[in-house]
């Protein structure tokens, strides 16, 4: 009977680490004056001024970039100038969607598509992308605040898309705007 037991031991042990990533405990965050709540990972902190220009390097900090103690996985947010209406949601997702394939020919989308999340249409996309020396998850998902798109970008190594998705579908799922 020991064999047995050590079999089914050894794949426990193997998933155990990956899902102590993806349970996550969460808290609500506000944005844009309160008129924004989020859930977002309670141990993530402020991605720190020499990581953002480390990472993203010429960018202007957002008023929300934050990541995990290992700066692997990121949930950047702005307010962006762009008007816009809910009715534009889908234009804005496939003229993003259209510059990205356009100026980063290597990207590989994965979905796409316009969810009601809280009465409001949120558009998203998924897509991997190519660091460096590895291939990297992005989740953006946007919606109107204030006449104005507010961009959302979740990303981590592809490595870790497996213990994080559910994480970052999540955290869309939550996303809340007062009008």
């Amino acid at each position: 009977m020991k064999p047995i037991f050590l079999l089914l031991l050894i794949p426990l042990t193997l998933f155990t680490p990956f899902a102590a990533f993806s349970q996550n405990f969460f808290e609500t965050i506000s944005l844009v004056d309160d008129k924004v709540q989020i859930l977002v990972p309670k141990e993530w902190a402020p991605m720190s001024d020499q990581l953002w220009a480390a990472k993203y390097p010429g960018r202007t900090m957002p008023m929300l970039a934050l990541t995990d103690e290992n700066g692997e996985v990121d949930l950047i947010a702005d307010l962006t100038q762009q008007p816009a209406t809910a009715a534009q949601i889908a234009d804005f997702k496939a003229f993003q969607i259209q510059q990205l394939q356009s100026s980063r020919p290597d990207l590989e989308f994965l979905s796409e598509g316009i969810k009601d999340i809280h009465g409001r249409p949120v558009g998203y996309f998924k897509f991997l992308s190519r660091a460096v020396d590895q291939k990297v998850f992005n989740y953006y998902f946007f919606t109107v605040v204030d006449g104005k798109i507010m961009l959302f970008t979740f990303n981590c190594l592809k490595s870790l898309k497996r213990a994080w998705e559910r994480s970052a579908d999540r955290i869309m799922a939550s996303l809340f705007v007062k009008d």
